[in-house]
């Protein structure tokens, strides 16, 4: 931090929570639309540096983009910068991926993630802008790089995995490092790229790469600094033109601040809270991927916090205000997805995770006041982003932890997950090669993935890899049984099977099979979106990739790693159990019986009882929590297995998004009982909706009793509570020492819907009612009335517990 600040011309003209409710009405009322200017701007760019190096093309798109898009400041917004043309606008990215007619026809008038489009913007896009990127796209590209029995596999109606999205999609679900741009500003990566530049040797064989490389970092912070002194001369503009002379005066304050940051280090809290701003929005501006996430918020901005809380610069008051401000702004990015992809991951879901608390880098507790005021401006605005998580170490207050659960209970709903520092620093450590010290300073990214602070190219969420459909394939040789397909290799009949272990062999031979295919996609995607579309903006403000030379796209990054999810475990634990007790153990009926009760949806209504009536897991039963185990350990040993083009590791998860939906849909029937076509278990790891009967203690006993440090990707344990029984503090403790019991077992993360099916059910028949309601979808959060209705069902069918 420098000394020099600005001198200090009035208070802000009114505070929170006045105006934090202003500000987040008028963004919640603002009607979702697509963005055409990037769109527009960008093509005309490339069709401009044709012949240009890709890394170049990248920057000079985006320094068009910010030299030319609108720009506006709303009334009362004390945080600058848009997104779109208009509030909760999406841009359009067609480098990546046009959208087709249908779909574009289909954004007014779909039910989930509802966009508003002209007709003038459907004859620009498809007559002038997406003809330049046919052939030219990255969507269309990957077509062409993948064999043929891949795209056999991934053109199939049930397939175990799609990694396609990856291909339309920037990477995102990453964290860049903000601290270092608050502290330093884009002026520091200026001065390193110059320096860098100056001192590249023609000998070095990689010249060329390089060179280029920092002639395309030097033409993004020119764009970061065009960026910020718009905003600078637009307010000073509205400044003068105001009657109101508070309003000025936040508008000069506002001015200052963008003539000052990000180019320039921080001086002020809230400079460096505009800071952030600007680091974040840039980079939703320069590609079309989601969960680019904040990090450790509390840590490095508490410093200037502190500073202007003791110089008597700022009020409490008025730092709360610029806080909430600052708040609101995350539901202002959305993007603009597929039918397919709204429906099956709707609300709007960016997922711009914040983490709160945990450790410092000495291993203590590292919660402060301004860890407090992030909660105090989640509860007055408690919208679905940003994506608040919350890291806990055995050193972390109680205090803090019942601080969460009250935003929960008296706002009715479902955000904030806690994780476990003692679970996850060693993991890092020893899963994604860590030091230490990086490993204490983790943050999550998207949704549940704990990973590196702005020194990491993580993918996290790179896909969601379909554990049920495997089992399912193994028990039909390879074949499946809802499109005839032969999708997996032979691994025997299931019928002629003389035991357990070789079902389990045959399982085992499919996950194997299509995660090598899924690596196999994934590293061809790399390569291409680091030959077409590297992201140089990312490149910036990822430690490692100025002192190589080399995008985050090739490996520039400090570390490097491609997270994989897998999604089915209670699925195929409970599926597993049934064959081995009542076909291999009682004999109660036979392979084929059993097939054939799957095969007819269980017309046999006696043998599914049956089957449901097998233990399950999430009951505290070793039994069937050593199959947990076994499914765990066979996928993530699987994973580990591979590596991507540029070194980087290949890292599993266990969670879902509400991804166990659709992905339900391409499954028939289980040996579990469960029906064709239904949800798979929710979350990733919690128990199958209404088979944990033993309460919340059984649960989280199962839920811990194999290595979640293996699924360093993260992992996702939903609960569901009743408000009412958690508003007195003693009842509240009792869930934090349920929190504190699971997390001494080995558990790494849990989180709470703490609502009442009432209450959905009351948003499902009157939405206009309950905009604001907010659930944990699984490791996102949204607007329930903004998820499609099979999403909100299963939410609703969840188990609720007691305690």
């Amino acid at each position: 931090m420098t000394s020099t600040v600005p001198a200090r011309e009035a208070t802000l003209s009114f505070l929170a929570p006045e105006r934090t409710a202003f500000l987040n009405e008028r963004m919640r009322a603002a009607v979702p639309a697509i963005c055409t200017e990037r769109a527009r701007i960008v093509t005309q760019s490339y069709r401009e540096s044709e012949g240009e190096p890709a890394v170049i093309r990248r920057a000079k798109a985006l320094r068009d983009t910010l030299a030319q898009m609108s720009i506006f400041i709303d009334d009362a917004e004390l945080i600058v910068g848009n997104h779109g043309s208009k509030p909760r606008s999406a841009p359009l990215f067609p480098e990546f991926g046009p959208l087709s007619e249908k779909e574009l026809d289909l954004m007014p008038v779909r039910k989930v993630d509802t966009l508003q489009v002209s007709p003038e913007q459907k004859r620009e896009l498809l007559d002038e802008i997406y003809p330049y990127w046919v052939n030219r796209s990255n969507e269309d590209l990957a077509r062409h790089l993948l064999d043929e029995e891949t795209n056999r596999v991934l053109s199939a109606d049930n397939r175990p995995f799609d990694t396609r999205s990856r291909a339309r999609s920037g990477y995102g679900h990453y964290i860049p490092n903000v601290r270092r741009i608050i502290e330093g500003g884009f002026i520091a990566v200026e001065n390193e790229a110059r320096t860098r530049l100056a001192e590249l040797s023609r000998g070095d064989a990689n010249y060329s790469d390089k060179r280029v490389f920092y002639e395309a970092v030097l033409i993004v912070v020119d764009a970061v600094r065009i960026f910020q002194q718009r905003f600078a001369e637009l307010a000073e503009r509205m400044a003068a033109d105001s009657v109101d002379p508070g309003r000025a005066a936040e508008l000069r304050a506002i001015a200052e601040n963008c003539r000052q940051v990000p180019y320039r280090p921080a001086r002020t809290f809230w400079e460096a809270c505009q800071a952030y701003w600007f680091v974040m929005l840039i980079d939703y501006c320069s590609q079309n991927g989601s969960a680019i996430s904040a990090g450790r918020f509390d840590q490095y901005c508490y410093p200037y916090l502190r500073a202007d809380l003791d110089s008597g610069r700022l009020s409490r008051a008025e730092a709360q205000t610029i806080l909430d401000a600052l708040w609101v702004k995350h539901i202002d990015i959305i993007k603009a997805c597929t039918y397919s992809s709204a429906r099956n991951n709707g609300g709007f879901s960016t997922s711009v995770a914040l983490t709160l608390g945990g450790v410092d880098e000495n291993g203590e507790d590292a919660v402060n006041e301004l860890s407090y005021m992030c909660l105090d401006a989640e509860q007055a605005v408690f919208n679905s982003e940003p994506n608040v998580s919350i890291r806990v170490s055995h050193k972390t207050p109680d205090a803090f932890l019942d601080r969460v659960l009250r935003i929960l209970v008296e706002n009715e709903g479902g955000k904030d997950p806690f994780f476990n520092d003692d679970v996850i620093i060693p993991g890092l450590v020893e899963h994604r090669h860590m030091s230490l010290k990086d490993a204490r300073d983790w943050a999550i990214v998207g949704c549940v993935e704990p990973t590196g602070q702005g020194n990491t190219m993580g993918r996290t969420n790179s896909c969601h890899f379909n554990l049920a459909k495997c089992l399912e394939l193994a028990l039909h040789d390879g074949r499946c049984p809802m499109s005839g397909e032969q999708l997996g290799p032979h691994t025997g009949d299931f019928t002629q099977m003389q035991s357990f272990a070789q079902v389990q062999r045959a399982y085992a031979a499919q996950v194997d099979y299509f995660v090598e295919m899924m690596v196999s996609t994934l590293n061809t995607i790399e390569l291409l979106h680091a030959r077409e579309t590297p992201h140089i903006y990312c490149s910036t403000v990822l430690d490692g990739c100025l002192e190589s030379g080399r995008d985050c796209t090739e490996g520039g990054a400090v570390y490097d790693a491609t997270g994989v999810n897998g999604v089915g475990l209670p699925d195929v634990v409970d599926s597993l159990e049934v064959i081995r007790e009542l076909v291999f153990e009682r004999k109660v009926m036979t392979a084929a019986q059993l097939l054939e009760a799957t095969a007819s949806d269980f017309a046999d209504e006696v043998i599914q009882h049956r089957c449901l009536n097998v233990a399950k897991y999430g009951n505290d039963l070793t039994r069937v929590d050593d199959l947990a185990q076994f499914v765990t350990s066979q996928y993530t040993d699987s994973v580990y297995r591979f590596r991507s083009p540029h070194g980087g590791y290949f890292i599993p998860g266990l969670f879902s998004l509400s991804s166990n939906t659709p992905l339900g849909r391409q499954v028939g029937a289980l040996p579990s009982g469960r029906a064709a076509g239904t949800p798979l278990g929710d979350g990733g790891i919690s128990p199958k909706h209404g088979m944990d009967t033993n309460g919340p203690t059984a649960v989280v006993s199962s839920v811990a009793s194999w290595d979640h440090s293996a699924a360093i990707n993260g992992v996702n344990l939903n609960m569901k509570f009743v408000p009412a029984m958690l508003k007195k503090p003693a009842d509240r403790q009792k869930l934090i020492d349920l929190i504190r019991a699971y997390f001494v077992m080995g558990g790494m993360h849990i989180q709470f819907n703490i609502l009442s099916g009432e209450t959905l059910r009351a948003a499902q028949r009157e939405p206009e009612k309950y905009r604001g309601l907010v659930v944990r979808v699984a490791g996102y959060s949204a607007f329930f009335v903004e998820l499609d209705r099979e999403i909100q069902d299963e939410i609703i069918s969840r188990t609720v517990q007691e305690l």
